[in-house]
């Protein structure tokens, strides 16, 4: 063609029908430009080249100018669909990942073609993701298909198969169904093209018989053990986090089926917080032996032992537990002090009234002595101030009614503490004669227990 036109421009011959060979030359061009073998984009059909187009600085595709090829390398667009596989290097998700229905950790492999065999028997052939994409089931492996209807209500039905062959050159393996009353639900269904196979368990392989998936409808994380079939049982349940499913060895448990929980056949922890409802520190009982005036006892975190403790002491026959977060050192548990409870002993209250004169009295003869009342914790005297006087009160009982009435007016609650000073000639009815009794009553008023307590000392001439 470059010599065709060349030879044109160097006529020199007169009349050598110029005009009708350069006519010749545009519609050789032209039929250049109309072969689909040239490398030439056009503007007015479609067009395709057989050698490499670079576009430089990109370009838009489509009328909604959505689709870009960027000079960077990147490709925007609204939607990606993939018949086949997509293999990514790196994928980044720029708002949030979310996975639907039932997410599995184990083999998997996806249906190409589905191929009937009769009884029950099926030969599938599976798609390659890749070039060297090989098959990992085993002879044994027990299958487990969900294929989602595609409908309105997001229905899907679960097909259950056994491996009984596989054929790695071939990309194919021979499966069987298993019955409907073998199965989850009592219906079993054939597989189907583009399925996704995942390996639910082994018949025979104990090392194929576990598997790990997180279940957005049961609302947990599940491993399952042991599984040789597709209906497991309580014994197949080896760990779980979420939601407890219905399991016999729970059922007899006081937990809230509504609240996630942990569940699995050994742990191996170094540090137990554990927390109420509310999310309050639960503390675990710390029993020290006998109280030490020297140590320091808490209610609290331990930053040695690593976790929320509380201190259990015995002294004076009864068992103390720490009630603040630091018991001050050096002051014994006891009754009245808050920096301790009693768990045990504390309501094993007595009382005793001692007289300071003896138990003997003659009729007829002048006589003075003192009642001392005492309320005893187990082995620890509980003193006066902290009983407190008011909580105190003393009474006469004799023969004498209207005597005694004006008596116990004079002695009540909060005139005299634990101790009683008695004068024969003032607090006895008279006369004194023998045969006479005349008793003493101490009663105290514990609010913190709430509690009465009272004992008698009882004179008898």
């Amino acid at each position: 063609m470059r010599q065709w036109f060349e030879g044109i421009r160097d006529e020199r011959v007169t009349h050598a029908n110029t005009a009708t060979r350069i006519g010749q030359a545009f519609l050789m061009l032209l039929n250049y430009l109309l072969d689909p073998d040239t490398p030439f984009l056009r503007k007015d059909q479609e067009d395709q080249t057989n050698y490499l187009l670079r576009l430089v600085a990109g370009a838009y595709i489509g009328e909604s100018g959505q689709i870009r090829l960027n000079p960077d390398g990147s490709i925007t667009c609204q939607r990606i669909n993939v018949l086949g596989s997509a293999i990514f290097n790196e994928l980044v998700f720029n708002h949030q990942n979310v996975l639907e229905g039932d997410t599995f950790f184990t083999d998997k492999g996806i249906i190409e073609e589905v191929e009937y065999l009769g009884d029950g028997q099926y030969r599938l052939t599976m798609r390659k993701e890749y070039e060297n994409d090989q098959i990992t089931f085993h002879a044994y492996d027990v299958l487990r298909c969900a294929m989602n209807n595609l409908d309105v209500g997001r229905t899907y039905k679960t097909s259950w198969m056994r491996v009984d062959s596989v054929d790695l050159n071939a990309n194919t393996m021979n499966v069987t169904l298993y019955d409907g009353e073998d199965v989850p639900g009592g219906v079993n269904y054939a597989p189907e093209p583009a399925a996704r196979l995942i390996r639910w368990g082994n018949q025979a392989d104990s090392s194929r018989q576990q598997v790990f998936f997180i279940s957005s409808v049961d609302g947990s994380f599940l491993f399952l053990q042991g599984v040789t079939q597709p209906i497991v049982d309580d014994t197949n349940y080896s760990a779980f986090v979420g939601l407890p499913p219905d399991l016999e060895c729970l059922r007899n448990l006081p937990i809230n089926t509504r609240q996630a929980y942990m569940f699995a056949r050994g742990l191996i922890v170094q540090d137990i917080i554990k927390i109420d409802y509310l999310g309050n520190p639960e503390y675990t009982a710390r029993d020290c032996g006998t109280w030490q005036s020297d140590r320091q006892y808490i209610h609290g975190y331990d930053d040695v032992a690593k976790g929320y403790f509380s201190d259990r002491v015995w002294w004076g026959g009864c068992l103390w537990q720490a009630a603040v977060a630091l018991p001050t050192i050096g002051r014994e548990p006891r009754y009245n002090n808050a920096d301790w409870v009693c768990l045990m002993g504390g309501m094993n209250m007595s009382m005793d009234i001692v007289s300071s004169a003896g138990d003997y009295f003659h009729a007829g003869k002048p006589w003075q002595t003192t009642l001392v009342a005492s309320l005893w914790n187990a082995e620890m005297q509980i003193s006066e101030a902290e009983i407190g006087r008011s909580n105190i009160t003393w009474q006469r009982m004799s023969g004498d009614a209207q005597s005694d009435i004006a008596w116990n007016i004079q002695h009540a609650a909060g005139t005299q503490g634990l101790q009683l000073s008695l004068d024969s000639t003032v607090d006895v009815p008279f006369p004194w004669e023998a045969g006479c009794e005349v008793s003493f009553q101490c009663d105290i008023y514990l609010p913190e227990h709430q509690q009465h307590y009272s004992t008698q000392y009882s004179i008898l001439m």
